[in-house]
């Protein structure tokens, strides 16, 4: 086999305690298509405030959702992984599949250079986001183009394509209609279904940022695969962190303000996560749950988000054959 494709995911500290999560936070928060303050002044902060005080709380939410296998989020993509593995050899495919981080471990680089030692000339890249951000996506190609220039020798005869977005494929979007759906068979009917996203910073929204808009895409496409009507469902976004104006609506202002407009039976999913991980387990399923009864809700339920359901190992065994981008 030449062909892989590596599932590349955001990434986790190794441990869930504060030494490992510094060192997770401090690389992913040097980022600068994450962070787009003034360098000198933005590091300055980040070496001599955040990571002496974030860390420790950080860690204490990390061993709340930490698994036997480790991190959530690197535990699900690994396993989503093997489960393409499994059907690629089922329909006797010739493409192999592996596992990264953008940021900790298994690294980018490590990874990329493995599969080069092994022979593999044929790599596509498959940024487990299915919204396309500068945050996120653009990072990960950066980092990749980035090694290609200092080692070009290395990366002489290899062929690396990678895939921008998914948001509005068509299985992807029954997946997660399908994975609403099944849950919803188990729960009491919502007042409301309630997706939402992660959040941007206001101000990096522009004509090479469209998150925003593939987020409402997405959103709009899985409502209209299970016939919601206006009025059953919303769209908010979640993590909002420092000052700054982030995209709105804001989760945190909307589980308030929904128990007084009649909503008390709230359902709630990410699309925009491919696997489960902090963000959803316990900002959503425990924070944000706490906030809603708090202000009146009854009833929440955390729809958990694709992992490994059948129909999205399907989606991705399809979104992996047609990359649109060439990185090498």
């Amino acid at each position: 086999m030449s062909k892989v494709t590596i599932l590349v995911n955001l990434g986790t500290p190794d441990q869930p305690y504060e030494k490992e999560v510094r060192t997770y936070l401090k690389e992913f928060l040097s980022d600068k298509y994450v962070i787009r303050l003034p360098r000198l002044f933005w590091l300055t902060l980040l070496n001599l405030v955040i990571l002496r005080t974030r860390p420790k709380k950080s860690a204490e939410l990390y061993r709340k959702v930490w698994t036997g296998w480790g991190s959530p989020l690197l535990f699900h993509t690994y396993a989503q992984t093997g489960h393409l593995r499994d059907m690629a050899r089922e329909l006797d495919s010739d493409v192999y599949f592996d596992t990264a981080m953008r940021y900790g471990n298994p690294s980018i680089k490590k990874v990329l250079y493995q599969l080069i030692e092994k022979g593999y000339k044929d790599i596509t890249i498959l940024p487990m986001f299915p919204q396309y951000s500068t945050t996120t996506t653009l990072s990960i190609f950066e980092l990749i183009k980035q090694l290609i220039k200092k080692d070009k020798n290395y990366f002489s005869g290899v062929n690396i394509n990678a895939i921008s977005s998914f948001h509005d494929n068509n299985l992807y979007i029954k997946a997660c209609a399908n994975k609403i759906r099944s849950s919803q068979k188990i729960l009491s009917k919502p007042d409301k279904l309630l997706f939402s996203f992660h959040g941007i910073p206001e101000s990096y929204i522009g004509d090479d940022e469209p998150y925003q808009k593939e987020c409402l895409h997405t959103a709009h496409l899985i409502a209209k695969e299970l016939k919601l009507t206006e009025n059953e469902y919303e769209i908010a976004f979640q993590s909002r962190f420092g000052k700054a104006e982030w995209i709105k609506p804001y989760l945190s202002s909307r589980l308030e303000e929904l128990p007084n407009e009649g909503i008390t039976n709230l359902h709630v999913f990410c699309p925009g996560f491919s696997s489960d991980c902090l963000e959803t387990i316990d900002e959503i399923g425990r924070e944000s749950k706490e906030d809603y009864i708090e202000h009146g809700g009854k009833e929440f339920s955390f729809i958990p988000c694709l992992n490994s359901d059948e129909q999205f190992i399907k989606a991705l065994m399809n979104i992996q054959s047609v990359p649109d981008i060439k990185l090498l």
